[in-house]
């Protein structure tokens, strides 16, 4: 099997079924990316496509030190960005700022369960930058050091943001849930309903 490196070397040199390889291969997990972020599917396969003509535009960047997966999440952050900036019209204080402060609509999660959609709602209520953090600890099972990698940050201080974005979510859960059953089942089994929102995404 083709390494990443070597797929993007031959999809960059024109051979498109290798291009094919690479996206079939990482399309799920930009999907995830985007996923709890945007108002509907056709945004966010529009910026899926973004990130992956993107990341031919800047292969020159990756050098093969780090995982292609953490390369493609830097370039999806910085995607999202972009998004988020065209559509309020300026930029937009992402340590500070969540997407609900964004008055942004997102995809519609009826078929979930209740504790799943409190916490998908909580993580559009904290700092998008502690949500990118948690979703891809939560969505990917990244450490910190790969978080890091992706986000040019140490790993340290990954750990210190994912620190404070659980601390964060668990006071946006407080203040959404309904009932304190609901606040106890949400918080005490976060890592279960976050498994569950992933294989939701993924048969989408």
């Amino acid at each position: 099997m083709h390494t990443d490196a070597e797929l993007l070397a031959a999809w960059a040199a024109g051979d498109t079924l290798s291009g094919s390889r690479l996206f079939d291969r990482h399309y799920s997990s930009v999907y995830r990316f985007f996923a709890n972020k945007l108002p509907g599917p056709s945004e966010i396969e529009d910026l899926v496509q973004q990130t992956f003509m993107a990341c031919i535009e800047s292969r020159a960047r990756y050098r093969g030190d780090a995982s292609f997966r953490t390369f493609l999440f830097g370039i999806a952050r910085n995607i999202l960005l972009r998004y988020l900036r065209d559509a309020r019209k300026h930029s937009v204080d992402v340590a500070s700022t969540s997407l609900a402060d964004c008055g942004l609509g997102v995809t519609s999660v009826l078929h979930l369960r209740r504790e799943q959609q409190l916490l998908l709602t909580a993580l559009r209520h904290i700092p998008i930058d502690s949500q990118v953090v948690l979703e891809m600890s939560y969505w990917e099972q990244m450490p910190a050091r790969e978080i890091g990698e992706a986000l040019n940050e140490s790993e340290a201080a990954i750990r210190g943001r994912l620190r404070k974005a659980k601390l964060e979510l668990r006071g946006a859960v407080e203040g959404l849930a309904r009932t304190r059953s609901e606040l106890d089942s949400t918080l005490d089994g976060l890592e279960q309903w976050a498994e569950g929102v992933r294989a939701f995404w993924d048969a989408r």
